[in-house]
């Protein structure tokens, strides 16, 4: 098995994270300081991204600098001029599948160290999988191979994200200790993602029922349902429309302090189901034309129904029963 303490320096090389790139890879984030724990890792990106400004305090003691909008990789060019940043880097782990920009990843290597990177089929590498691996649909997965390549072992998500302290305090002033509170998050980026609201609403009154506590997590574009909802489930709470506490504008770091104060959620296959997969939410998420194998969240507690499991790839097609059950399942 390797000897992952070897790796002192430890460079990632990305393309960059906008919101959404972002809060999907921060199940990696904690995978690989659950892999390197000792070890000083570096996030560095030719354009920008929102680990160093929009969602930075989620990356405090995951990750130890980051550089954004470095020219490693802006240009060409980049190849040939001196680096920007210092490097020596005992390991670079290339998550991004441009060769060229991939070339200029590896200038940050130490003599002697190893540039890890499936760029055209891990050529470019100085760690290679077995004979016959296949590349796995899911991102996430890949960049787990990665570590497991370097480190001879499966990284655990076994490091909590950390939220800052103010707005899980807000998070409990709303979902005080005591009853069982149950997640809906029934909007998605498309309409053809979004199981009928009116079977969120017959598996939030069944929850209800039980003596647990609605949370709908309604963004936005779903805010005008919610006179709806709360005349359907009148125990319902809206934890995100509660301006006077939290203020103004998208947080997702918001979502994700709500998520820990949650028992379990039921969500659509969207940005909300990942913001809660990286605050450990367990989750049932629902999946229609899209592929769990492809963008599932990872998380440690997640039931995924796939609506082609039930006759057809439309997400109408799950039924309310079998979403109840994998509910209490889940709940179980």
């Amino acid at each position: 098995m390797a000897d992952a303490g070897r790796y002192r320096r430890i460079a990632v090389y990305s393309g960059g994270e906008i919101i959404g790139d972002g809060v999907y890879k921060l199940p990696f984030l904690r995978a690989l300081r659950s892999a390197f724990p000792d070890a000083v890792i570096d996030w560095v990106c030719p354009g920008p991204t929102v680990y160093a400004d929009r969602i930075a305090p989620l990356t405090a003691g995951l990750l130890d600098h980051v550089h954004a909008n470095v020219p490693v990789g802006q240009h060409k060019s980049d190849l040939f001029l001196p680096l920007p940043i210092e490097g020596g880097y005992d390991i670079v782990i290339d998550t991004q599948q441009v060769v060229w920009r991939s070339l200029c990843a590896r200038r940050l290597k130490a003599r002697g160290g190893i540039f890890l990177s499936g760029a055209a089929r891990f050529w470019l590498s100085g760690i290679r999988p077995q004979r016959g691996y296949v590349r796995p649909r899911h991102i996430l997965t890949r960049f787990f191979d990665m570590i497991e390549m370097a480190t001879g072992s499966r990284p655990a998500l076994d490091r909590a994200l950390p939220l800052p302290a103010d707005l899980l305090e807000k998070a409990r002033q709303q979902l005080p200790d005591g009853p069982a509170y149950i997640g809906f998050a029934p909007g998605a980026g498309e309409a053809r993602k979004r199981w009928p609201l009116e079977r969120f609403i017959e598996v939030a009154r069944r929850q209800a029922d039980r003596g647990r506590v609605p949370v709908f997590i309604l963004g936005p574009a779903e805010a005008a349902e919610l006179p709806a909802i709360r005349a359907a489930v009148p125990t319902a709470l809206f934890p995100e429309q509660d301006t006077e506490l939290w203020g103004e504008g998208f947080n997702p770091m918001r979502s994700m302090a709500i998520g820990t104060r949650l028992a379990g959620t039921l969500s659509n296959d969207s940005g909300v189901s990942h913001m809660l997969a990286a605050a450990d939410t367990p989750l049932v998420v629902l999946y229609g034309h899209t592929s769990a194998e492809k963008f599932g969240p990872v998380t440690r507690h997640s039931i995924f129904l796939q609506a082609s499991d039930y006759g057809a790839p439309v997400i109408e097609t799950i039924p309310v029963e079998a979403v109840d059950e994998a509910l209490e399942k889940l709940l179980a």
